[in-house]
């Protein structure tokens, strides 16, 4: 504690926080211009700073970006207030840059970058050669969409990522390979008579043989894999009960098993990915609205959206949609806009597929080709993938 830290604002937050985690200063002075230092911003750095280093005084001062003479007079001002000061390179206007090239050749300055994705640290201060090392920064998940003007909401699925858990996931997924493009749309079937044939209060189903048409074959293959508690048919009926409650949430609804699949292969080690949220619920704004009305459980928000896995590696997240069935232009821009907002541009964007994207896309050219233009990582066939092809394409994506 003790030293104080200059950074030149900018509009890419990740930039911003890097010497915030690695030093935790007793104050950090932001400059910047009116244009990018908007109050928005300074307010989702404030509760940010606020988590990850309470003590820390952050202080901004804004300057006219077209007046060279009054960021020179702030650096003077800075450099004589705090002589000691570090100034952090990484973000920065035009001007305020040429305005410091300007003092630092009649001044003597502590300067240093701290690379938001690889986290190295040069230090660049005068009369020593330049110095390198690593830095070790981390910030969660819901501290990532703080830092970007968002709240992470309650997931919809609160899943209890038991070793038991972990196993049945594994299973369930063995099982929806086998199957392929059954899996699909046997699932999409038994989550239309789930609703017409809700369960006893002792969770037991009874449904028509009828309605379940092919589907009852998944149901039968899951019963054989050890997923319900039983299963049997009476008459014209099949009557079962789920070996548990995050069994049937994952059976009932089309797509919940990739999601999980990518996260269980993610995370079986802590050491791949600093941290991770499957089913991440982020409010844009942060301020929930009219909290009398809520969907499904959560409070009424002006823009809610759902990610469906979502990892860090240090302080750059890695969004990831995953797609069970067809694919369009429309999932691309929807996972382009949700990550720029909250990840910026050192966020990664994978779009996760479970099918061929040739068998799931018309165009697929173009497809892959929008994908590769947006910067888009497409994981497709994952059927076909082998857990260890899966993890080493995410550790690749994110640079370990």
């Amino acid at each position: 504690m003790g030293d104080v830290f200059v950074e030149f604002f900018s509009e890419e937050a990740l930039e911003n926080i890097m010497v915030l985690l690695q030093y935790k200063p007793e104050r950090i002075i932001y400059l910047g211009h009116k244009h990018n230092m908007i109050t928005k911003k300074m307010k989702s750095l404030r509760k940010f700073a606020s988590i990850t280093s309470p003590d820390t005084v952050l202080e901004f001062i804004e300057v006219p970006r077209d007046s060279l003479e009054l960021c020179i007079q702030t650096l003077d001002d800075i450099c004589i207030e705090y002589p000691d000061a570090r100034f952090e390179l990484t973000g920065g206007g035009e001007m305020f840059l040429i305005a410091f090239g300007y003092v630092s050749a009649s001044r003597q300055t502590r300067t240093l970058r701290i690379d938001p994705y690889t986290g190295t640290e040069m230090d660049f201060s005068e009369g020593m050669a330049p110095v390198s090392c690593k830095s070790n920064v981390r910030i969660s998940v819901a501290e990532n969409i703080i830092l970007h003007g968002g709240v992470l909401r309650a997931p919809m699925n609160n899943w209890r990522f038991t070793d038991q858990f972990r196993e049945e996931i594994r299973i369930i997924w063995g099982v929806a390979k086998e199957l392929r493009h059954s899996w699909n749309k046997h699932l999409a079937v038994i989550e239309e008579v789930v609703k017409n044939y809700p369960a006893d209060d002792d969770g037991v189903y009874r449904m028509p043989k009828a309605a379940l048409r092919d589907a009852v074959q998944t149901l039968q293959r899951l019963n054989e894999a050890g997923m319900m508690n039983f299963f049997r048919y009476e008459h014209s009926r099949v009557v079962f009960r789920f070996k548990s409650k995050q069994i049937r949430e994952i059976v009932t609804k089309t797509g919940n098993i990739l999601e999980l699949h990518v996260y269980e292969v993610a995370t079986r080690k802590p050491t791949d990915f600093t941290d991770a949220v499957v089913g991440a619920v982020i409010d844009w704004d942060g301020e929930a609205t009219n909290p009398s009305f809520e969907t499904e459980g959560h409070p009424r928000s002006e823009t809610i959206n759902e990610i469906d896995v979502i990892l860090m590696r240090s302080a750059v997240p890695t969004f990831i949609s995953c797609k069970s069935g067809r694919a369009d232009s429309k999932a691309l821009h929807e996972l382009e806009t949700v990550t720029s907002r909250f990840g910026g541009k050192y966020a990664k964007k994978v779009l996760a597929m479970s099918t061929p994207c040739d068998a799931s896309t018309s165009g697929t050219s173009f497809f892959k080709q929008r994908a590769k233009d947006m910067h888009i990582w497409v994981i497709d066939d994952l059927y076909s993938m082998s857990d260890e092809q899966l993890l080493r394409k995410l550790q690749r994506i994110q640079g370990a």
